[in-house]
């Protein structure tokens, strides 16, 4: 049976997850510069459909690059932190080596000054992304794998604000980078080491 013959709510489900793949095509192709009615014509729907769901293209384009990193870049449960971590910093690199995650990065920079919604999703976006990524580090803390001093938050931006500079300069990285970058910060907050005091 398909999923559209399921029942209402399979019906609606698959009617909102063909607009967000058709979406995410269209980021793949062309960035932040489509617009609702080329969303919908490529989804073969209505306008309006996809305005029910979504008030604003911004909206929209956020919910997409949410189902594409759940699919792509799903959090680690592996049991041992470093391990974890060292695994999301290779699946984020992935998915920035893929058109529609390359693009969806991109375009956030792009339409940020056009649209400041953007900013508003891509801040969102990013911090649940930052949230799943520091409980790692806190877990990786709580083992005594890392420093009790310093900023979980911080360590994983060190690791992923690059990868993503690298895919907004049309340089993705490979899964050794996300690797080398990892094994740099996490030399720096490792508990052999002893931070660095700096003149003020």
């Amino acid at each position: 049976m398909s999923a559209e013959g399921s029942g209402p709510h399979r019906r609606g489900q698959y009617v909102l997850d063909t607009i967000l793949d058709a979406t995410l095509g269209l980021i793949a192709q062309r960035g932040y510069a489509f617009s609702i009615d080329e969303v919908a014509e490529a989804a073969g729907v209505h306008k309006s459909t996809i305005y029910r769901k979504w008030a604003t293209k911004a909206t929209l384009v956020g919910a997409a690059v949410q189902r594409l990193a759940a699919a792509e870049v799903p959090i680690p449960d592996g049991g041992d932190p470093l391990e974890d971590l060292r695994t999301l910093a290779v699946l984020v690199a992935r998915s920035l080596r893929t058109p529609a995650g390359a693009q969806a990065i991109r375009s956030v920079v792009a339409a940020a000054s056009e649209d400041p919604a953007v900013v508003d999703v891509a801040r969102e976006f990013l911090g649940a992304r930052y949230d799943a990524a520091v409980g790692l580090v806190n877990a990786a803390i709580a083992h005594g794998q890392i420093r009790s001093d310093v900023n979980p938050l911080l360590v994983w931006q060190a690791v992923v604000n690059p990868l993503h500079l690298r895919a907004v300069l049309g340089e993705p990285a490979e899964d050794r980078i996300a690797e080398d970058l990892l094994a740099l910060v996490l030399h720096g907050a490792s508990t052999n080491l002893k931070p660095i005091e700096l003149s003020r």
